[in-house]
């Protein structure tokens, strides 16, 4: 399985991520695809023009290409090897609050790539909260919280 591992991380980091690991989500009652149970979980760097929420925003929006990028190589890698890959299906808008079965951010930090600040924002050691998380779902296994 680190052949495995390694492949994955190497394409996700040439694709444009900048962090990628691992994470075994047994037993969360939230999964979206109940048979698969761990989950490869990658970031794309934000890079606001400047200070605003405007900027910081449409950073963010402007990252959506790149995950959906990002979690179809994952998904080919892993059908390569034998193993399933799904990604969430997309969340949608409950007045002003995004709804989703599973967040990404809910493997990030099971795969210790990021944690939640006092504020309640995402935090990755290398670069902030200037980050945004994808998941990968499969039925591939690997140890728990194991960083490519």
């Amino acid at each position: 399985m680190g052949v495995l591992r390694e492949e994955l991380r190497r394409n996700l980091l040439n694709a444009g991520a900048v962090l990628v690991g691992y994470a075994s989500l047994r037993g969360d009652e939230k999964l979206p695809y109940p048979a698969l149970t761990q989950a490869v979980s990658y970031a794309v760097r934000l890079e606001p023009a400047d200070g605003s929420v405007w900027s910081y925003a449409r950073a963010y929006f402007e990252a959506e290409g790149k995950m959906a990028l990002l979690a179809e190589h994952a998904k080919a890698c892993l059908r390569r090897y034998g193993f399933a890959g799904e990604v969430m299906p997309k969340a949608y808008m409950d007045g002003e609050t995004p709804v989703t079965e599973f967040p990404d951010q809910t493997a990030a930090i099971v795969a210790g790539l990021a944690e939640r600040n006092a504020g309640g924002l995402m935090t990755a050691p290398k670069f902030g909260v200037n980050v945004r998380f994808g998941t990968v779902f499969t039925d591939a296994t690997w140890k728990k919280n194991e960083e490519a």
